[in-house]
């Protein structure tokens, strides 16, 4: 780690850019801004700003509290649960931070503790559903059922409206064996909200489970027609397509499945093990190729990889993947059965015989056992379905069943990942942003160009080559060592010159506003147009800045993490968008020419409800850049609110065409709704 060169790197320029008070830090700037980071998701920068509070004042709760949220999202359960103990051990009436601790125990395995971290909350705050929630789970786990049971009583009977709670208590009733009471209280959760898309997968898992597989396709059908970007909803009703035998359906959903995460194991395997069955195996094999390098012990993929070498004649390849299986299950005779063929088919006669001996001695072996053959480990029954825990190499051709349909339920956690609410299923593409940084998560990359970045790059006034970007991009160690280096280089080429440049105080500001310290970026852009207000870059990037602050201002409530978690938190009313618009006025003004701009302008006219402004500004971005696929999309979802459906469709289906795969399933579910 480089933990300690970054810290010194905070010390020198923190010494330069804050009011210093008797040579400490400003630790009330550096806990907003390190909230903030947490909140867009930069959980090793907040990290950062953290450290730097606890090495100032190390008295304090509240620094330790927010460190152990960013390691559990980092999934470093050692580390959150130390930190979570410092801050009890400094306030140990914060409820939240017994929540936090609990759960960086449940995942480390240690529910037994977890469950007294809950019940010590609880204490504290009765009606924490979100804790309650956890614990009827921890005991669950720790095999103490009767005490989860009437846990989940409780949590029912204080909050009726509660729908989680209600689909604890019917898996519970299903461990049971109570399948009819189990379904009763999902049934029950339903009636609440039918507009559950977890719950209606819950359902749909459930009816599966029970071999209802046309009900649970039904219930499927709607849980992706609520939430078509569930990867883990097309998983589920693959399998069910499948044991329907509609192949063609479950290859259509794992081909969907993958679109929304590319790197699913399941997805991958199951995709692969279908194209293999209907013939298809040279597709197939690419399908296995991604298994196996994400997992490159799946004795499973490579010995599947293995036979389908064999039959598109690739014979090496074939005999190195059965090899490496055989090396792990020298019991599996199959392998040597496929292996002795591949052998005689690449002319070694040796090897080949070698292993139709091993075959032999196992059939000569079986025949002379009066009992009969009994070894179980190399015996496949006839379901059509394995799980991850199935070792059973003969079962390579089954499909494997997702998570989801061992346990649709999990922890109830407010801290893990954004904190912010996810369960928006038709949103707005987000405003671009001025970065150095490219989101290299994506499916598709888009190639963003801009004359005019050109030109503003080509000043030589900034650490990188500018990029637009309107996805968060999470910064490594070494990135935020290179911006706070930056900074300090910039402040004192700033300090020395009797005239301050725009460009320099621009990239300044990008440089702040990466390393979520909007305040400052605000400030070194204001005096930026103090200097030079015909600076068109100088305007989108205040723009951008004052929008993050007004959504930090409208996440308060939910960045109140010391607080208790309330499911009705209260929203902003005014979030003061038109400051923004106004900035982006201003820019499109001097540059007319920057589509980007016009995106932005009509994108915030959306979110604001001034839908025909909003079509006016998308027309003219489409207009300069007809390849701006967020501006495609984005205006077909405000000719959606307009009823313009046809135009709609249209819009979506080129948003769709030029890669946000996500246009067909809004088009596929507002076609429904017609």
């Amino acid at each position: 780690m480089r933990a300690g060169r970054i810290l010194i790197a905070c010390a020198t320029v923190l010494s330069l850019i804050c009011t210093p008070l008797k040579a400490q830090i400003n630790t009330d700037r550096m806990m907003s801004v390190g909230r903030t980071a947490l909140y867009f998701e930069d959980y090793v920068l907040s990290i950062q700003y953290f450290n730097q509070v606890i090495n100032a004042k190390p008295y304090l709760a509240e620094p330790y509290f927010y460190r152990a949220v960013a390691k559990l999202s980092l999934e470093d359960y050692r580390g959150a649960e130390q930190d979570c103990s410092n801050a009890i051990e400094r306030n140990p009436f914060v409820v939240n931070s017994y929540q936090v601790r609990g759960l960086a125990r449940v995942y480390q395995g240690r529910y037994t503790d977890a469950i007294g971290d809950f019940r010590k909350g609880l204490s504290l705050e009765p009606d924490n559903t979100s804790m309650r929630h956890n614990l009827i789970l921890c005991l669950e786990r720790d095999n103490r059922k009767d005490e989860a049971l009437l846990a989940a009583d409780t949590l029912v009977a204080m909050f009726p409206k509660y729908a989680p709670g209600m689909a604890i208590r019917s898996d519970l009733l299903w461990e049971r064996g109570d399948s009819v009471g189990a379904l009763e209280w999902v049934d029950k959760a339903l009636e609440i909200n039918r507009y559950d898309a977890d719950m209606l997968h819950h359902r749909g898992v459930m009816l599966a489970r029970l071999e209802r597989y046309e009900e649970a396709e039904k219930d499927m059908d709607r849980a992706i027609y609520l939430d078509p970007g569930n990867s883990g909803a097309y998983i589920t009703r693959a399998m069910i397509r499948y044991f329907r035998n509609n192949l063609n359906g479950a290859l259509a959903d794992y081909d969907m499945s993958i679109v929304i995460d590319p790197s699913s194991v399941t997805g991958h395997y199951n995709r692969g093990n279908l194209r293999a069955q209907i013939g298809d195996d040279n597709r197939a094999i690419e399908d296995f190729d991604v298994v196996i390098e994400s997992e490159p012990d799946n004795m499973m993929a490579i010995f599947y990889r293995g036979v389908l070498r064999d039959n598109t004649g690739d014979y090496r390849g074939a005999e190195q993947d059965i090899t490496k299986v055989l090396e792990e299950y020298p019991q599996f005779i199959q392998g040597y059965q496929i292996r002795s063929e591949v052998r005689e088919k690449l002319g070694n006669r040796i090897g080949a015989e070698e292993d139709a001996l091993v075959v032999m001695r196992d059939r000569n072996r079986r025949f002379n056992n009066a009992m009969g053959y009994t070894d179980d480990s190399d015996k496949e029954d006839e379901s059509k379905t394995r799980d991850r825990s199935d070792k059973n190499v003969r079962n390579y051709r089954k499909i494997l069943v997702d998570e989801n349909l061992e346990n649709s339920t999990g922890y109830s956690s407010e801290y893990r990942g954004k904190v912010q609410n996810r369960n928006v299923n038709v949103q707005y593409l987000e405003p671009f942003r001025l970065t150095y940084y490219k989101d290299n998560d994506q499916t598709i990359s888009m190639v963003r160009y801009s004359r005019a970045l050109d030109d503003l790059y080509a000043t030589g006034s900034f650490m990188s080559e500018i990029v637009l970007e309107n996805h968060e991009v999470s910064l490594d160690e070494k990135q935020i060592s290179g911006l706070f280096a930056d900074i300090e280089k910039r402040t004192m080429r700033l300090s020395s010159d009797t005239e301050k440049t725009d460009n320099t105080l621009l990239a300044r500001a990008i440089d702040f506003s990466l390393l979520q310290d909007f305040t400052n970026a605000e400030t070194d852009l204001d005096n930026a147009v103090a200097v030079n207000p015909d600076n068109w870059a100088v305007w989108f990037c205040r723009a951008q800045v004052r929008e993050r602050l007004v959504r930090i201002r409208q996440a308060e409530q939910d960045m109140s993490l010391g607080q208790g978690i309330s499911d009705n938190r209260e929203k902003v009313a005014d979030p003061g968008y038109h400051t923004v618009i106004r900035y982006l006025t201003s820019a499109i003004e001097l540059e007319p020419s920057f589509a980007y701009a016009y995106y932005n302008r009509g994108t915030l006219y959306a979110m604001t409800n001034d839908l025909h402004a909003a079509l006016v500004d998308f027309d003219k971005a489409i207009a300069i850049d007809e390849s701006l696929a967020e501006a495609w999309y984005n205006r077909g979802l405000v000719l959606v609110l307009l009823n313009r459906m046809d135009d709609a469709f249209r819009d979506l289906s080129r948003a769709g065409e030029l890669g946000i795969y996500t246009a067909y399933n809004i088009i596929k579910r507002f076609s429904k709704s017609e």
